[in-house]
């Protein structure tokens, strides 16, 4: 199997935007310095301050195992708990042209 992608959407609670941004930014740090991620990018929605959606891509399946299974991603949850925000996330296979 190649590249995997992964898209997760988060809701922050109503005044909580900047907690949600900033975990998502030390996630950001940690995720792009760990082999195999090509690509992590924190966007948030025009029309819904404070949902924000995260592009992410892998080198392969493995590198995304070994992301979810990081310090770094635990600590993550932990914040999401704290927060209580449950992201959705949706697994994809990038199409690359020919």
């Amino acid at each position: 199997m190649g590249a995997t992608g992964v898209l997760a959407t988060l809701v922050s609670p109503i005044g909580r935007r900047d907690e949600t941004l900033a975990a998502l930014q030390a996630l950001e740090a940690a995720a792009t310095a760990e082999p195999g991620t090509t690509l992590f990018s924190i966007n948030e929605h025009r029309d819904e301050p404070g949902t924000f959606s995260v592009f992410e891509r892998y080198e392969s399946q493995a590198a995304v195992d070994e992301h979810r299974n990081s310090p770094a991603m635990q600590a993550f949850r932990e914040a999401l708990t704290t927060l209580g925000i449950r992201p959705t996330l949706t697994f994809t296979q990038p199409i690359d042209s020919a």
